[in-house]
């Protein structure tokens, strides 16, 4: 009899597992894109010299705002 309340209990704690899985990377997610937004606006308010001082144009803003958070979060270097 026993083994009849361990079938559920089991499925429902690997249920839990994947759902905290999935709930830790869409959080991820969600902070990472925060991010993002947050240096892109940064860098889109500033002028074309000051751009160009940091070796940017205004067209290369998004790519290497994402290149550069995709190397810092999986340990990639240039």
């Amino acid at each position: 009899m026993s083994t009849m309340f361990t079938a559920p209990t089991a499925a429902h704690g690997i249920a839990e597992h994947w759902i905290g899985r999935l709930a830790a990377s869409l959080k991820r997610w969600w902070l990472t894109w925060r991010i993002e937004q947050a240096a892109i606006a940064q860098l889109c308010v500033m002028s074309d010299r000051e751009l160009k001082d940091i070796g940017l144009t205004r067209g290369e803003i998004t790519r290497a705002v994402r290149r550069e958070l995709g190397d810092r979060l999986f340990g990639r270097s240039h």
